[in-house]
């Protein structure tokens, strides 16, 4: 079922620089600063951007702790490969990685169908994927838009010198200098989320939130003020965009979500709902009815102004009770009782 499409979900983020930020490129320097933003050709000029999968660590990271600050041992570490690294790196905050659990059995001729991975993942692999399961959220590259001033206009060049840890003076001759992207300057980012139950909708939810509320910084020297940055949610139609936050649905014959419903994957589901670990009452009764409307094959409705509000107010509420409700990995110490 999850190789179907059953439902999706798009918006178009703007993601606003509240200081100086600096996502740093791969590539040493000959000359210019020792360290630069990245660069890329984009309308036949070089220009800055945020690369998607920085935003989608950046993603998963901060809603690893939202969801360890909810409720302990729910989410995974993708790096912890036993149970052991777990406890003395993390302090019984993670389980073990999903995607070295299930690639273990994997090689031990024990055949993981995908509908058993899905159930058996935490719920950041669930939505953000692993190495034995393909995630399901998708965020693009974010671009100033197309008519954006040169690219030079954004950056600004700093100095900086390094800090002796026992004296806290300056450190002999070293000195470094960094270009960083200015305050001010707007990257616009889509997101894609297809096959959603609500509380994921709701886990998108709470990580815009805290983008707005300026609780999330991005890339290099955050520690020393750098990445502030502050995010909306784009209203503006865009193409075939509707602004806001497109929700979807492919019709078909069992295709009877109202108006004033919106369905998760469990409820699309139907009676496969527990093979995938999903929840039969996966619906949303909708405070204020969105109409749908025909396209193609999809009913598609556009959520904005305080009905996206109230959207997001719900789909978050049912994230966190869904969390509070998500068994525990047991310790070393339950599996051997």
């Amino acid at each position: 079922m999850l190789k179907a499409l059953v439902n999706e979900a798009r918006l178009h983020l703007d993601i606003t620089t509240m200081g100086p930020m600096l996502i740093k490129t791969g590539y040493a320097t000959i000359i210019g600063a020792d360290m630069s933003p990245v660069l890329t050709y984009r309308n036949g000029r070089k220009e800055i951007y945020i690369p998607g999968s920085s935003l989608k660590g950046v993603f998963r990271s901060h809603i690893e702790k939202v969801i360890n600050s909810i409720k302990p041992r729910v989410a995974c570490n993708p790096l912890a490969t036993s149970e052991d690294a777990l406890t003395k790196d993390n302090r019984g905050l993670y389980r073990i990685s999903c995607g070295a659990r299930l690639n273990k059995r994997a090689r031990n001729d024990e055949p993981v169908p995908s509908h058993e991975a899905y159930r058996e993942s935490c719920p950041t692999c669930r939505l953000f994927g692993s190495t034995s399961f393909a995630g399901r959220l998708a965020i693009q590259d974010a671009y100033l838009p197309e008519d954006a001033a040169e690219t030079q206009t954004y950056i600004e060049h700093r100095d900086g010198i390094a800090i002796d840890r026992l004296t806290g003076g300056t450190g002999g001759g070293a000195k470094f200098d960094l270009d960083v992207v200015t305050e001010g300057a707007t990257f616009t980012t889509e997101i894609h989320l297809r096959n959603f139950e609500i509380w994921q909708l709701g886990m998108l939810f709470v990580i815009i939130q805290d983008m707005q509320d300026e609780l999330i910084r991005i890339g290099s020297g955050r520690s020393r003020g750098l990445g502030k940055i502050r995010a909306a949610i784009n209203e503006r139609e865009a193409g075939s965009h509707l602004g806001g936050v497109v929700l979807s649905a492919i019709r078909t014959p069992r295709n009877s979500e109202r108006d004033d419903e919106l369905w998760g994957l469990g409820h699309w589901l139907g009676d496969e709902y527990a093979l995938y670990g999903t929840r039969s009452d996966d619906l949303l009764k909708l405070s204020v009815p969105v109409a749908h409307t025909q396209r193609g094959v999809r009913s598609i409705r556009a959520f904005k102004g305080e009905v996206l509000e109230r959207l997001q107010e719900q789909c978050i509420e049912a994230f966190v009770t869904r969390i509070q409700k998500w068994d525990e990995a047991p310790t070393n110490a339950q599996q051997r009782r």
